[in-house]
């Protein structure tokens, strides 16, 4: 038996909480739509559709996502976020010429010098006439390492510090957890696992040619010149006397020298600022050896920043997800 028009129009407005109005005339049902059931929402767990009118930046945007996302959830556009009034407003707040992609220009003063940089020093390297042959090439893998680099830069630049400066840090875990600060959370940790996956990996590899070509020799330089110091300021070793037959001397060889001991660096200077020549050398070898131990920590803490988010920043951000969700349904205000 084939159903009505009027069911096909209920079973539809009961399963995707659409508003779906019957016209009614003459040869319809005699009863007026305000008759009509309220519409059911099968899918809300944000409870979009009861949330007051917002009135705030936030909470324009916040309006604007649950306007575009609420019908994926299986249910209407919210009220309050329907209205003509607030259309437009949503509309202004959304349509800015920072925000629009076709006028978009991110500022990456620290990735544009780098750019120039290596730019003239490959110019140095290979001279002016073979970088005019594969200028293409050359200059085209330069600025798109630049591109990469400036993805981050100008998303910790422009996206985050000032959101950070005007919300503050308390919508990362609040006592008391509205759609705004969800939303503000959820956003946040999500576009850092497409900013920061892969591209932290190049700023790795900067960070690693940059210790091979001036870390490493600053300390290799620098560590050669200050061991010698330390052996200025090192008393002189007692000699041990010669093994007496051939295996003794055979066993010699595997036996473990005697640990490195390290005078005070008052005891260096001590002994090798008698003059001018020894003042002059403790400040350069401590100078180079502190530039390339420097350069070596920072290789390291990037590394360990890089290991981190490509291992655990997408586990850890997929429970901060969760709890936020958790937190926002079940647990508000938090125990």
């Amino acid at each position: 038996q084939m159903a009505s028009p009027l069911s096909l129009l209920v079973s539809l407005q009961a399963l995707v909480g659409i508003r779906v109005q019957p016209r009614f005339g003459s040869n319809s049902l005699r009863h007026p739509p305000a008759q009509c059931a309220a519409p059911r929402f099968v899918f809300d767990p944000l409870n979009l559709h009861s949330r007051p009118q917002p009135t705030s930046g936030t909470g324009l945007a916040a309006a604007a996502l649950a306007g575009a996302a609420a019908p994926l959830l299986g249910g209407g556009r919210p009220a309050w976020a329907a209205t003509d009034v607030n259309a437009a407003a949503i509309k202004d707040a959304i349509s800015q010429a920072a925000l629009d992609p076709a006028t978009f220009q991110p500022v990456c003063p620290a990735s544009d010098g780098l750019y120039r940089f290596s730019q003239k020093l490959v110019v140095a390297v290979v001279g002016g006439e073979n970088y005019k042959e594969y200028a293409p090439l050359i200059a085209g893998g330069l600025l798109r390492v630049r591109l990469e680099l400036c993805v981050v830069e100008s998303f910790v630049y422009e996206a985050v510090l000032p959101f950070v400066k005007e919300k503050g840090l308390s919508w990362i875990l609040p006592l008391h957890e509205t759609v705004e600060t969800f939303l503000a959370g959820v956003i946040f940790a999500v576009a850092s696992n497409f900013i920061l996956i892969g591209s932290t990996k190049l700023v790795t590899v900067v960070a690693t040619y940059g210790d091979v070509l001036f870390g490493f020799p600053f300390r290799l330089v620098g560590g050669a010149g200050w061991r010698a110091l330390e052996e200025k300021a090192l008393p002189p070793a007692e000699p041990t006397p010669p093994p007496a037959d051939a295996m003794g001397r055979f066993l010699k060889l595997f036996e473990k020298p005697p640990p490195k001991v390290e005078p005070p660096l008052e005891q260096v200077w001590k002994v090798n600022s008698e003059n001018a020549a020894g003042v002059a050398a403790v400040v350069g070898f401590g100078a180079l050896r502190a530039v390339g131990e420097a350069s070596g920590g920072l290789r390291r803490g990037i590394e360990a920043v890089d290991f981190f988010v490509g291992r655990y920043l997408l586990l850890t951000t997929v429970g901060y997800v969760g709890l936020k969700f958790v937190h926002y349904k079940l647990f508000d205000p938090f125990p």
